[in-house]
């Protein structure tokens, strides 16, 4: 048990570290967000980088990849047909029950306390979740709240975002055997280390932006309750029903990919949410989604803990 409070423990201070530095106005919000590019262009790239380099490949990944894909559109579709109910009825479920925070919170959350060595359980979702999330949740926001057809922008941009380029570099140099080259080589070593250090700077600041953006407005309290408890409903009930009939039939058993596929399920709606919905939907859904993905981040975070110390 003291072992995982160890592991634990430094998940809340963070947090609590970056809401001090909100509170007190010890930096702005202009250094948060050039933080924040640090990550996802830099930090978080790396982390996937080494975690696919150094990861066993085989053909359950590849299924991994697809039955994501498949499970985030079942998430989908769930949330068109409880849009159906009058009582609840609103234009932003279906994309509240699907897509994850994946690289901005699910990966420090699990490489915390599982370690950066056990990341790859993890990653490989990831992988599908990006499939998913530029192919088709995009996509389908795109066109249902502002009216906007597929562009092959998006598939351009897909393969220009650093963490893409960065798994597929990791899988490419994985797959024709480069890793000896980085031990044995003084500069590519020397290259390769330095993206150790870089990723290491990923856990810490991504929970310290975390913790800066705790901000709640009661006025969306509600209705972003209402879109958590469906949430997660949706992500217990399909996700478990699609793990016991399909995944657990074609992955061989492994306790520490359980835990990353219960990491990914309590995942809070994409970061990034608030953004596209301001874009392409009204300035009263925008502050929704930024309180939904902001109260589900704290959910995620307590649920994440409590289910950590049962394993003790």
């Amino acid at each position: 048990m003291s072992e995982i409070l160890s592991k634990t423990l430094p998940i809340l201070f963070l947090i609590f570290f970056g809401y001090l530095l909100q509170k007190r106005k010890f930096i702005s919000e202009n250094a948060i967000d050039d933080l924040n590019k640090i990550v996802i262009q830099v930090s978080l790239p790396s982390v996937l980088f080494v975690t696919f380099l150094n990861m066993s490949i085989g053909r359950e990944h590849f299924f991994l990849v697809m039955i994501t894909v498949v499970l985030l559109v079942s998430f989908y579709l769930s949330g068109t047909l409880l849009n159906k109910i009058k009582r609840i009825a609103h234009p932003l479920i279906p994309f509240m029950v699907t897509g994850y925070a994946f690289g901005l919170l699910g990966v420090p959350l699990f490489g915390t306390v599982f370690g950066i060595e056990n990341l790859d359980r993890i990653s490989i979702l990831g992988v599908g979740h990006e499939f998913f999330m530029w192919f088709g949740y995009l996509v389908v926001l795109k066109a249902k709240l502002g009216g906007e057809r597929f562009s092959y922008e998006s598939i351009k941009n897909f393969f220009k975002t650093p963490i893409i380029i960065s798994i597929v570099l990791g899988v490419l140099f994985n797959l024709i055997g480069v890793d000896p080259f980085f031990q044995q080589n003084i500069v590519l070593k020397g290259i390769y280390t330095t993206i150790e250090y870089l990723s290491n700077l990923a856990t810490p600041l991504i929970l310290i932006i975390i913790g800066f953006g705790l901000k709640f407005n009661r006025r969306y309290m509600k209705q972003s309750a209402v879109f958590i408890i469906l949430r997660l409903l949706v992500a217990f009930t399909i996700g478990y029903s699609i793990k016991y009939m399909v995944i657990d039939r074609f992955v061989s058993p492994d306790p520490i990919f359980d835990y990353a596929y219960f990491t990914t399920l309590i995942l809070p709606p994409p970061f990034s949410l608030p953004i596209f919905v301001g874009e392409y939907s009204s300035e009263e859904n925008k502050e929704l989604a930024n309180n939904t993905v902001v109260l589900g981040t704290v959910v995620s975070v307590v649920i994440f803990i409590v289910f950590v110390l049962t394993l003790g």
